[in-house]
C-alpha cells in the first residue's frame, strides 16, 4: 500500500482492490467478454430461421404522414394567421418506401403554393381550413408528385392555428363603444 493510499479513507476509493490470482476483476471481466463473444458466435436457433418472409410492404410502408405544415389563412389577400395541419396520405401497393420518402418534399410544397394561390380557408373563420377544400388540395399535390394511381385516400388528422383570432366586424356594422368608467 502506498502512502498516498493510506491517508486517503477507504470509502472514497474509486476502484475496488485488485487482488492476484483467478478471483482478481480482470479475471473476472475477461471470463465475461469471452462469454459473450462465444455466445455471438453461436448459431441462432431453428425457430429464428423458420420465420416467413414478408409478403410484401405493410400498411404502414403505404403511407405517409406529413405534419408541421403551415398553411396561411388568408382574407383580402392579406395573410392574417397561419394554421397547423397534420395530413395522412395513404398509397396504393406498387411503390417502394423509398420513393415515398423521396417525393414528400416536393408534396410539401405543393400544398403550401396551392395555399397561398387559392386561400383554404372558410370565410370569416381565422383559425381553421376548411377540410374539403384542404382535401382537395392535399390530394391534387400528391398526384402531382406520385401519380393518380398510386394515391389511394387522403386523411386530414389534426388543424392547430398559430394564433387565436376572430373575424373583425364587417365595415357596414357599427363596433361597440368602449367601455368608460
Amino acid at each position: 500500500m502506498t502512502e498516498f493510499q493510506a491517508r486517503r479513507p477507504r470509502a472514497l476509493t474509486a476502484y475496488p482492490t485488485v487482488q492476484k490470482g483467478f478471483g482478481s476483476f480482470k479475471a473476472v471481466l475477461m471470463v465475461l467478454t469471452l462469454g459473450l463473444g462465444l455466445h455471438a458466435l453461436a448459431p441462432a436457433p431453428a425457430e429464428a430461421k423458420a420465420e416467413k418472409p414478408a409478403e410484401g410492404p405493410t400498411e404502414a410502408d403505404l403511407r405517409l404522414d406529413l405534419s408541421g405544415i403551415g398553411l396561411p389563412v388568408l382574407q383580402d389577400g392579406r395573410v392574417m394567421n397561419y394554421v397547423f395541419v397534420r395530413v395522412r396520405i395513404n398509397f396504393n401497393p406498387g411503390i417502394s418506401r423509398p420513393d415515398i420518402e423521396a417525393g414528400e418534399p416536393f408534396v410539401r410544397e405543393g400544398m403550401l403554393k396551392a395555399a397561398y394561390r387559392s386561400p383554404l380557408n372558410t370565410g370569416t373563420d381565422l383559425m381553421a381550413l376548411d377540410p374539403k377544400k384542404l382535401e382537395a388540395q392535399t390530394l391534387g399535390a400528391a398526384r402531382a408528385v406520385y401519380g393518380a394511381p398510386r394515391i389511394r385516400s387522403v386523411e386530414i388528422r389534426d388543424q392547430k392555428p398559430q394564433k387565436r383570432l376572430y373575424s373583425t366586424p364587417a365595415s357596414g356594422t357599427q363596433s361597440r363603444q368602449p367601455i368608460r368608467p
